[in-house]
């Protein structure tokens, strides 16, 4: 095993022999960094159950200002003491159980990652502890590895993002920050629309994808094939929910508790429009967020490379492009 990315990069982690410790793997490891990236560089780290402390040296290589290294076991204290070798950045080491460290743990923390033992039941506990004394910073999550058995999180924390990884799940866990929707036809929905999902989540838990219902436009695909699409697009976001609008987005937002919704634009005429859209929309009291940067696909123009033949596999999500062929073939 060895450091990934950075300044350690190609660093190799000592792992014991006999595997008594279960390091997390590079595929996993690389993943939740993949997350976090732009997040990491001069950010607080906490590796609460250490091991060989590959996941906090990951991170002072990515740039962590600091990292906090905490293990009760005599041989994880060796390794530790062994893969540290070399490494100048701030970083301080505890040879403590997780209670102790979370109450040695003074200030605010970007990230704390837990990977426990996965026959153990500490997660509860842990996110009470940090609840209770504030230990996460504005946006930090609580990063939790684990083998799928399911718990509960105290009021006002929840898990934002999940990945799996065959028997292996990681959640990030963080304070709620509310709900907010995308409104759109999605007809259907592409990797642009995914593109504004993700920056949504990046600001709030979670997401309604909001499908317009309008008698008087035309639409290739039907209200149901589009909220089919929709829910196949999201099933592996936890905290995104598809759901159908009739008449004005501003009002099923009031009804609904959701003062912003989230819109995303190519170029300079979807600007100037979006710009129309906001206006209105905060005349009658909810805000808009314009994402710039979404990947330049519309679905006009899948529906018309529907209609000439063309491949368009690769505008669209992946869990979804079969529905949509489907559903299309059926047109013919």
């Amino acid at each position: 095993m060895r450091v990934i990315s950075g300044k350690y990069r190609g660093k190799r982690i000592v792992s014991p022999p006999d595997g008594s410790i279960r390091p997390t793997s590079d595929k996993v490891k690389e993943s939740i960094f993949n997350v976090i990236q732009f997040d990491v560089s001069g950010s607080r780290f906490l590796d609460l159950f250490a091991g060989t402390g590959a996941m906090g040296i990951e991170a002072l290589s990515r740039g962590a200002e600091y990292v906090l290294f905490s293990d009760s076991g005599k041989t994880s204290s060796e390794l530790l003491k062994c893969n540290l070798q070399g490494i100048k950045d701030g970083y301080k080491t505890l040879a403590r159980d997780y209670r102790d460290a979370l109450y040695c743990a003074d200030g605010k923390w970007d990230f704390i990652f837990v990977d426990p033992p996965y026959k153990c039941d500490y997660i509860e506990e842990i996110c009470s502890i940090v609840k209770g004394r504030n230990m996460l910073a504005e946006c930090g999550y609580i990063v939790y590895e684990h083998g799928g058995k399911d718990y509960v999180l105290p009021d006002g924390m929840v898990i934002s993002k999940r990945k799996r990884f065959g028997t292996v799940y990681v959640d990030f866990i963080g304070m709620s920050r509310g709900r907010t929707a995308m409104a759109g036809s999605y007809d259907p929905i592409t990797k642009g629309h995914i593109d504004v999902l993700e920056r949504a989540l990046d600001d709030y838990d979670e997401v309604v994808v909001l499908i317009a219902r309008n008698s008087d436009k035309e639409y290739l695909f039907t209200l149901e094939e589009r909220v089919e699409f929709a829910k196949l697009a999201t099933e592996d976001y936890l905290n995104v929910r598809v759901d159908v609008c009739d008449g004005f987005v501003y009002d099923y937002c009031r009804k609904s508790g959701v003062d912003t919704v989230y819109r995303g634009y190519r170029d300079e005429a979807d600007l100037e429009y979006e710009r129309d859209m906001a206006r209105f929309n905060e005349e009658h009291g909810i805000k808009t967020v314009l994402v710039e940067g979404v990947r330049p696909i519309s679905s006009t123009l899948i529906r018309q490379g529907l209609k000439e033949g063309e491949d368009i596999k690769k505008y669209l999500p992946k869990e979804s492009v079969k529905a949509v062929l489907k559903a299309f073939k059926e047109k013919l």
